[in-house]
């Protein structure tokens, strides 16, 4: 029953973790709030990297919709660089955004102590920076970040606030992140590229998402020069095309989990099928008695049959047992929530009952198809 034990305690774990993951990660997008949209360069996958299809969306376009847009009343231009960041008790290569004041209301991000920088300081390129608490663990722990210097790839930076902590998502650490004035970001620390990364904007509300999404393709287009015939050299994402992206993503893996993890299942249906074979080996005098006393084939195989299904799913009964105890290991471990789901340990225990049915079967036909005088002499 080993096997089976494992096998189904796997399946139910890992598709319940691949839930887990994308429970969280929808709780993040969702936190981002609901009129959330993300305009950024076109760009195609070609021998493994994005490569850029357009124009790089940049200060131009940031000043269009910033002017003439009537549905998204906040925008930001968002700059991402990968860099080191050095303090007073180590460094840690982390992500670094650089954004407008607007940023914070778009994305939702509370504040825990200190303060946002604001709109003049973005204006003046002021080296200040808000950072996560993954940062704050790594650079200053046990300490007050607030007010103390960080440098960024050898640029100083001046901590004024810190982030709410998010927590994981599965896939990325909403806390392992350094906010900076985009101005500064680009100045001191992007070099001589130009261009934003993406520009980041915020719907008037949830009903007006499409009116959004419609006003920035026609400023982009007059921003970009687009003919009438041609297509979009930018592509605008929204919070539910966002959700639509990961639930796909993150479905794909629990599948590609579980379907791993069942492997494990088929592995402890050859065992039963082995353990009965061997079975049927040492009870052949059983078997010659039973048959020669008047038993038919269809009560042999019914015998040895009963005997494998019980097996596994006793096995599959311990195995959800075990797998639920495992997600909440798991979750008293990390504090990474895993949801068990009813339909991996419908799954499980369903896959299990076949596994029985369908090994168990040989050896049962082999012991029904005994002749009853040879299995009598068998010694």
């Amino acid at each position: 029953m080993l096997g089976i034990i494992i096998g189904v305690a796997a399946v139910i774990m890992t598709i319940s973790a691949g839930e887990g993951a994308t429970l969280q990660v929808e709780n993040q997008i969702s936190g981002l709030g609901t009129n959330l949209l993300m305009i950024q360069t076109k760009s195609e996958h070609k021998a493994g990297i994005n490569v850029r299809m357009g124009r790089p969306i940049d200060e131009k376009d940031f000043d269009m919709l910033q002017k003439n847009s009537v549905w998204m009343p906040q925008l930001s231009p968002l700059v991402a660089i990968g860099a080191q960041a050095i303090g007073p008790s180590g460094y840690k290569s982390t992500m670094v955004y650089g954004v407008s004041y607007d940023y914070f209301y778009i994305t939702s991000r509370a504040i825990e102590s200190g303060s946002f920088f604001t709109e003049d300081d973005v204006r003046t390129a002021k080296k200040y920076c808000v950072i996560g608490e993954t940062i704050r663990e790594e650079l200053f722990p046990g300490e007050d970040p607030i007010g103390q210097q960080i440098r960024i790839d050898k640029v100083p930076f001046t901590v004024i606030g810190l982030l709410t902590e998010e927590g994981s998502g599965g896939m990325q650490d909403m806390d392992d992140i350094i906010i900076a004035p985009y101005t500064t970001v680009q100045n001191r620390l992007y070099g001589h590229q130009r261009g934003y990364t993406m520009i980041m904007a915020s719907a008037l509300s949830e009903d007006h998402i499409a009116d959004a999404e419609m006003e920035a393709t026609e400023l982009l287009r007059e921003s970009h020069k687009i003919k009438d015939e041609d297509e979009d050299d930018f592509e605008i994402m929204t919070q539910i095309e966002l959700q639509e992206i990961t639930g796909n993503i993150t479905g794909i893996l629990t599948i590609l989990l579980g379907a791993v993890a069942s492997i494990s299942l088929l592995v402890g249906g050859i065992g039963i099928m082995n353990i009965m074979l061997v079975s049927v080996t040492e009870r052949t005098r059983e078997i010659g008695t039973r048959l020669a006393i008047g038993a038919r084939e269809s009560d042999i195989l019914t015998q040895f049959l009963i005997e494998a299904v019980v097996l596994s799913l006793v096995g599959g009964l311990l195995g959800v047992l075990f797998g639920i105890i495992g997600n909440q290991i798991i979750y008293k471990a990390t504090s990474f929530y895993i949801p068990t789901a009813i339909y991996s340990i419908l799954i499980g225990f369903g896959f299990a009952a076949f596994v029985g049915v369908t090994f168990g079967y040989f050896p049962a036909r082999k012991a029904a198809k005994l002749n009853p005088i040879d299995a009598l002499r068998y010694e």
